[in-house]
């Protein structure tokens, strides 16, 4: 194993029913060779276990490696497409235990996905205001979003950026990834204030912490929980 891991003790952010995502990523390590990069996140994004493992050393040492990924259990996986993470897992079924590899396996999450579901939400909330001037002789103005919502190579070009000093080139990736989940998560927060602001728009809902097909999925994913022994 790398001298890289660190477990977070700060208290980090909470969303009901949820423990939150993963992140696997393979590159070379800082000495250079491949590695493999867990990053554990909560709902919103912020990492709160971080471990990079050799790959010349998982046969060596199957135990830890198993310790690591069953940190993992009850969350979903993210990255930009399925492909990743799928091929990861393949690439370490041997020395995971059935049920989690499997259930890692049905709990993949796309950051296009995510987006996609944010700008249908404010499809649907601009669309209510439209419909609310309609009725109302008072003036209205659209709704004015903090920021846009990026296209996958906009938010991917971002998150590459930011983390491009990071220890290695695993890192980067785990932390791109990082970077790109927390940031989805803070438009959407955006969009809920947003919305909420308009008195006439509170009829649609308290504001939440996620998109409600991302919660969720992610509600779901924390109900496949099971022990994992070494």
């Amino acid at each position: 194993m790398e001298a890289f891991e660190s477990e977070l003790s700060v208290p980090l952010d909470y969303v009901l029913g949820a423990r939150g995502h993963g992140v696997l990523a393979v590159g070379p390590g800082s000495d250079g060779g491949e590695a493999l990069a867990v990053w554990r996140l909560s709902p919103t994004g912020r990492a709160g276990g971080a471990w990079v493992v050799r790959f010349d050393e998982l046969a060596r040492d199957p135990a830890q490696l198993r310790r690591i990924m069953s940190m993992l259990q009850g969350r979903c996986l993210v990255d930009w497409d399925e492909t990743m993470p799928t091929d990861i897992l393949a690439r370490i079924s041997e020395f995971l235990p059935a049920e989690l590899l499997t259930t890692l396996q049905g709990n993949i999450l796309t950051i296009p996905e995510l987006l996609a579901e944010i700008s249908e939400h404010r499809s649907i909330y601009a669309a209510a205001v439209e419909q609310h001037t309609a009725s109302t002789k008072l003036k209205t103005v659209p709704l004015a979003w903090p920021s846009e919502v990026p296209d996958q190579q906009e938010l991917l070009g971002w998150a590459d950026q930011a983390h491009a000093g990071a220890a290695s080139p695993v890192a980067v990736k785990a932390l791109s990834l990082t970077a790109a989940v927390a940031n989805t998560a803070e438009l959407w927060q955006d969009t809920e204030q947003t919305r909420y602001r308009r008195v006439y728009l509170r009829s649609l809902g308290d504001p939440q912490p996620l998109p409600p097909r991302w919660l969720a999925r992610l509600r779901d994913a924390a109900t496949a929980t099971f022990l994992v022994s070494a």
